[in-house]
């Protein structure tokens, strides 16, 4: 079954995080054989987080960062290839098809049995699982791994594992190390980290955990095609999946992948070959299973015996392609490595009519394409035990965001829900709860107050003097390069988008980014993706109620003293600066209830727009757009939003030029009596 983590990360989200390292693939940095920390410093964070951790690391700077060539090479004949998988006990589950998750232990996948001549199908449609288990089995999507786990293997000891992870996990971080080794190119994705004990969890995060193909969408034809060439061998089984254990690098890992079948001859040398005495231990253990789940784990998970062992040797993947896209084996050879499987079937077809398809045994050419990317493994082995060693740092659990607009690997400190039930972490004896250092703060604000002066850097072809201390990002990197380059005073770094702009918002106020850009969403976008990625948190943590008094800030207020009033004037500069959070919250907020929150919203962009003597054009147009593309106006909004657009296209020029604040506008204030 497809056996994946779907839980959105919405990287707005990480302005409430309080730690962060930072993985970058620097596209032409020098080669070194150390890894870059810039160490830990204070940012201007909300009062209830502590402080932020950065680490900065080059792609060039993990091919031997995490163990030597000795170690390595000693462990090549357990891990780094498939030629010898450590297959510990029946560890295969398959899934079934109830709504809430039941699986079989150990199921099986799907037989190879494919018709005899050409077969016409039909293209892939209806409901297709992305994440199974995060679809059915929400509270928990790795329970199932460890309860097939220890059903197979109850002594098993889960301690003396370094990693737990599916494939996909690795695949990603593969193409992190090295783009080419994906065929559709490195995108944006997440990685939920979770350290226990010495024992780290890594589940893989998406936007969706399911997808219904309609009648008038194409998807290809590789679901249809499983149907039609292979045989379910487990009644109502949805998917398949294996878990497999072994060394890669000085670590021991566990990774789980789904099976899109075997071939009939080794389940008759299984038969033929295993002995009888294991069949009967397994029946069994199995037999003494109850088809609930036990009140002491208060698992929902219903488990079934049902299904037979198959041999990793006899499993193979299917892949499907048009015929005159022939799909090369440099494609596929990553997922093959990881999971070890030896088989593949290339199916190719010319508008869904295929031809009889092959099993080819690629074992031998998974080795030599371990052989040949040895240096990109060796790196991937550096990454992966340098991300557990920060997660241990954020305290155990985090997030791992790979942007691709901005080419890095971020590590966010989160607090997240356990990732399984509490009878299942009693396997390592007790929860490590780790925590970071008391005097990290102290050092931390130490050296945020060293870092206050201003600092020569040049990004891209621009030179700056920036206080390096209010953009966390810049702070690490100069920390960084102090120490690689301890005699250097100049500081150099690739062209960021838009930071101009950025920088004028940090140093002068959000205001600043309204008035330099023009009324185009998709340059705002691109900019504050540029502030995500240098680690400054726009909102502050504020919700919209907050935004929304900010904003009225510029409003005069009487005040009676002596028994008469007295004007105080309102502060316009803090509600221009507010306006930029509006659009941040607009473009990329999240809201519990969408209708509750959407009037909010509303009242708040009425309040702008109807006070010209505040926010001027630009503002009004940009923040209004964004409004009306994120949420569905009412012809009566519409309505009262259009009353204050008379005129606007005579007075356009002219607000342009006006577009600061003075004395004069200070005490004008246009439609200010508004009750909003």
């Amino acid at each position: 079954m497809p056996y994946h983590i779907k839980n959105y990360l919405n990287s707005r989200r990480l302005a409430a995080c309080d730690d962060l390292s930072i993985f970058c693939r620097a596209r032409h940095a020098p080669t070194s054989n150390y890894l870059q920390e810039s160490g830990v410093v204070q940012i201007g964070c909300h009062k209830e987080f502590a402080t932020r951790r950065i680490v900065v690391m080059e792609r060039c700077c993990l091919q031997s960062a995490s163990f030597n060539d000795d170690a390595y090479q000693n462990s090549r004949d357990i891990a780094p290839g498939p030629q010898r998988p450590r297959d510990r006990g029946v560890n295969h589950r398959t899934g079934l098809r109830p709504p809430h998750l039941q699986f079989a232990v150990p199921g099986s996948p799907p037989l190879w049995s494919p018709p005899s001549g050409p077969q016409q199908l039909k293209k892939d449609s209806g409901l297709i699982y992305i994440a199974q288990n995060a679809a059915r089995h929400p509270d928990s999507p790795l329970e199932p791994l460890f309860r097939a786990l220890y059903i197979a293997n109850p002594s098993f000891d889960i301690s003396s594992i370094n990693v737990v992870t599916d494939r996909n996990n690795i695949r990603k971080l593969l193409s992190f190390i090295n783009t080419g080794l994906s065929r559709k190119g490195l995108e944006t994705f997440a990685i939920n980290i979770e350290v226990t004990k010495d024992t780290a969890l890594f589940c893989r995060m998406e936007s969706e955990v399911q997808e219904v193909i309609g009648p008038h969408e194409f998807r290809g034809y590789g679901h249809e095609f499983e149907k039609k060439y292979t045989t379910t061998q487990v009644s109502e089984s949805t998917g398949h999946h294996r878990i497999i254990s072994y060394h890669f690098g000085e670590m021991a890992f566990i990774v789980r992948h789904e099976t899109d079948g075997y071939v009939d001859t080794a389940s008759s040398e299984l038969s033929s070959n295993t002995p009888k005495g294991k069949h009967d231990c397994l029946s069994s253990m199995l037999g003494s299973l109850s088809l609930s789940p036990s009140a002491s784990t208060a698992s929902r998970l219903t488990i079934k015996q049902e299904g037979q062992v198959v041999p990793l040797e006899s499993t193979l993947e299917i892949k499907t392609r048009v015929f005159q896209k022939p799909l090369q084996f440099e494609e596929v050879a990553p997922q093959l490595w990881v999971s070890h499987t030896p088989k593949l079937v290339r199916a190719y077809h010319q508008r869904g009519r295929f031809q009889s398809p092959e099993v080819e045994d690629v074992a031998a050419d998974v080795r030599r394409w371990e052989e040949y990317h040895q240096r990109d493994l060796r790196k991937l082995a550096a990454l992966i035990d340098k991300m557990v060693s920060e997660v241990k740092r954020c305290g155990g659990n985090a997030i791992a965001r790979y942007n691709d607009r901005m080419d890095k690997l971020v590590i966010w400190k989160v607090n997240c829900t356990k990732k399984l039930p509490d009878d299942l972490y009693s396997r390592w004896d007790d929860r490590g709860d780790l925590k970071p250092p008391s005097t990290d703060g102290k050092k931390t604000q130490s050296e945020a107050v060293k870092a206050s002066l201003k600092t020569a850097i040049r990004i891209g072809d621009i030179d700056y003097d920036i206080e390096v201390s209010k953009i966390p990002y810049l702070e690490a990197f100069v920390k960084f390069q102090s120490k690689a380059q301890p005699k250097s005073t100049e500081f150099g770094h690739g062209p960021i988008p838009l930071f101009a702009e950025a920088l004028k918002g940090v140093e002068s106020g959000y205001r600043q980014c309204l008035r330099c850009l023009p009324p185009d969403l998709s340059q705002h976008r691109m900019l504050i993706e540029t502030y995500d990625f240098l680690g400054i948190d726009i909102l502050d943590r504020q919700a919209i109620h907050e935004i929304f008094d900010d904003l009225k800030s510029c409003k005069s207020e009487y005040e009676l003293e002596y028994k008469r009033y007295r004007v105080v004037k309102g502060d316009k500069s803090k509600a221009r600066d507010t306006a930029f959070k509006l659009l941040y919250l607009i473009l990329f907020g999240e809201f519990k209830d969408e209708t509750k929150d959407s009037a909010k919203i509303f009242n708040a962009v009425l309040f702008l727009v109807s006070h010209p003597g505040t926010f001027k054009w630009r503002t009004r147009t940009v923040i209004r757009t964004a409004y009306e593309e994120r949420f569905v106006v009412s012809t009566k909004q519409r309505a009262r939003l259009d009353q204050w657009v008379k005129g606007e296209d005579a007075k356009r020029a002219a607000d342009e030029d006006r577009d600061i604040t003075t004395e004069e506008e200070l005490d004008w204030y246009g439609s200010d009596s508004s009750s909003f």
